[in-house]
């Protein structure tokens, strides 16, 4: 899952924080095919030409409404699509994207933002004010509220005006500091006053050509685009049902980027022989349990303890991730201003967790069903070792992996536990 933009809070809901995973992107170029590895499509060094990037992430769930995104695939379009306000840099820390400055008032609780004066849609028209309050309303309309309102509670739809054609102050319905970081979500990437996900307008890098769910994705180049554009005249996102199929294509020539690689299979392209290039970087991503505390076992606090210190989450990262990733020690990434750095890191101690289960009288080995789609390449390896080593801990996990339109439909939200 990148960065990732769900709500922080949902309501029922608890992270198994300490199972938690921060992924590093892993993205294999070919040189033959004259791109190089990069965390988006705009940044390549290729020159022309079309640039086929494989994922593994595309889903019939995807939506091309920024405010309704949920899957991967879904985040990976509106990055191409879409601009935020705001962006979190390479080294963690939030930059401008569409706004040129975002400052607080003296009590952080009213927020001049300044737009770029050069921002256009890829219609050729001026990103105005209206266009971001338009975009904000309609996340928190009343009467049909969007998934992002939930995460952003402190704006008020009716005290968000504008001061000029590239300027919008929002008053807030108490002092918040981290609103440049609220800012930086693809959920709330901004779109036109007459926004149609049907027919959409962004002010990207990339225009929409043609979209067949869950299959491919295709792009041009955005002629508008107010930034450094894309190096590239198109863009074809292309979906493989597993890794191994997206690195054949990579070695066969009819991809030349595999995107968010399964790291067990970067020694499969090396020893295919040179011309790929691996690019490894770190992400705001992150992988977390989630426990419903509503439904049993999880409403009980010594269950959720005892999962905690099942999990060895250092072989996890060995096993699954070939060393591509690092342990997480809270519900957000290292990247998030709310990140706690000082918190001790657990260590897994499958004894005493079974010890707990027990003092509790729970009859063992506990039974427990356990959600996840394929949300990334390691998805369900990750799964696999959880049930591997709980069953140490005295719960029986039985793990259901499911496709993402189904783990995202009506039922997301509601499963007693679940990877995010």
């Amino acid at each position: 899952m990148p960065p990732s933009s769900l709500p922080r809070t949902r309501r029922a809901r608890t992270a198994l924080a300490a199972a938690a995973v921060t992924a590093a992107a892993l993205v294999l170029a070919s040189c033959s095919g004259g791109s190089s590895a990069s965390s988006s499509a705009s940044s390549s060094s290729a020159t022309g030409g079309t640039l086929r990037v494989g994922i593994t992430s595309l889903s019939t769930a995807d939506s091309l409404d920024p405010a309704e995104v949920s899957t991967a695939g879904g985040y990976a379009i509106a990055g191409q699509l879409y601009d935020t306000l705001t962006e979190y840099g390479t080294d963690g820390a939030v930059a401008m994207r569409l706004a040129s400055s975002v400052e607080p008032g003296d009590t952080a609780d009213v927020w001049t933002v300044t737009l770029r004066d050069d921002a256009t849609w890829s219609d050729g028209t001026p990103v105005t004010s209206a266009d971001v309050i338009a975009t904000f309303q309609r996340i928190l309309d009343p009467a049909a509220p969007l998934p992002p309102a939930s995460s952003i509670p402190y704006v008020q739809a009716d005290q968000i005006v504008a001061v000029d054609d590239h300027t919008v102050q929002f008053t807030l319905a108490y002092p918040t500091v981290l609103f440049p970081e609220a800012l930086t979500s693809p959920t709330m990437s901004i779109v036109p006053v007459d926004f149609d996900p049907a027919a959409p307008i962004g002010s990207g890098p990339f225009v929409l050509d043609e979209m067949t769910p869950g299959t491919e994705v295709t792009f041009t180049a955005n002629p508008e685009y107010w930034g450094d554009g894309p190096s590239v005249d198109a863009l074809d996102l292309v979906s493989f049902d597993d890794a191994s199929a997206q690195v054949n294509a990579l070695i066969g020539g009819q991809i030349d980027m595999a995107s968010g690689l399964d790291p067990s299979l970067v020694k499969v392209v090396e020893a295919a022989g040179d011309g790929f290039v691996v690019d490894a970087y770190a992400t705001s991503g992150t992988l977390t349990w989630q426990m419903n505390v509503s439904l049993e076992p999880f409403d009980d606090p010594v269950v959720r303890e005892a999962l905690r210190l099942a999990v060895d989450r250092e072989q996890m990262v060995d096993q699954v991730f070939d060393g591509y990733a690092t342990v997480g020690n809270d519900v957000f990434s290292p990247f998030d201003a709310l990140y706690n750095d000082e918190l001790p890191q657990r260590e897994a101690d499958p004894a005493a967790a079974k010890k707990l289960l027990e003092d509790a009288g729970y009859t063992l080995p506990l039974a427990v069903e356990l959600t996840a789609a394929p949300v990334t390449s390691t998805a369900d390896r990750l799964n696999e070792v959880l049930v591997e080593q709980a069953a140490e801990a005295g719960f029986d996990i039985t793990f259901n992996s499911v496709d993402s339109a189904t783990y995202y439909g009506d039922a997301y939200g509601t499963y007693p536990l679940s990877l995010s």
